[in-house]
């Protein structure tokens, strides 16, 4: 068995300018951020513009969600953002128009190789296409790609691709079946 090599262990993987960044946008999302009134979803998007994000005005964010890096997210118009969403954004992520991302969902753009002994953080991107549904509590794995149309059930553990128009669920997720729009 392999012993763990700790000679790494002090080295910061993002330049110190970005720890200065984010500690700034720890103390506005734990302040300004929460304590706006619920309907000003606008000075939201305003904070998320101020500190880097490309996102479009029309979009709502609850003030219980939490967004881990702001200058690396960009959200199409029309997008709605739950209570208590964690978009754990270590990587780019990008949401299309006319999505809904519901309560609880843990949109994570991060994990560690395992392989590894020293076990590297891992970043991988995240998109999400247009007029997605992604359902209460569901969980979005690093490097997923959502296609357009798709839906998510809810409490779905999503660490593959999901095709376009299509519904998932379970854990892990499974297609169930095409999504078909009648209107």
């Amino acid at each position: 068995m392999k012993s763990h090599n700790i000679e790494n262990i002090n080295k910061f993987p993002y330049p110190f300018k970005e720890y200065i960044l984010r500690a700034l946008w720890v103390i506005v999302q734990a302040t300004i951020w929460k304590l706006l009134w619920h309907r000003f979803y606008f000075l939201r998007v305003i904070l998320l513009k101020l500190f880097g994000s490309k996102i479009k005005i029309k979009c709502m964010f609850f003030g219980s969600s939490k967004i881990h890096r702001p200058w690396d997210l960009e959200i199409d118009q029309y997008v709605t953002i739950g209570p208590r969403v964690n978009i754990y954004n270590l990587s780019h992520v990008k949401i299309g128009k006319n999505t809904i991302i519901s309560q609880d969902v843990y949109i994570c753009g991060g994990t560690h190789d395992y392989t590894n002994s020293r076990l590297p953080l891992v970043r991988k991107e995240i998109i999400i296409g247009n007029d997605v549904w992604i359902g209460a509590g569901a969980f979005i794995g690093p490097g997923v790609k959502i296609g357009n149309g798709v839906v998510i059930g809810a409490r779905t553990v999503l660490v593959k691709d999901a095709d376009p128009w299509s519904i998932y669920v379970g854990n892990p997720a499974k297609k169930i079946k095409e999504r078909t729009i009648y209107n």
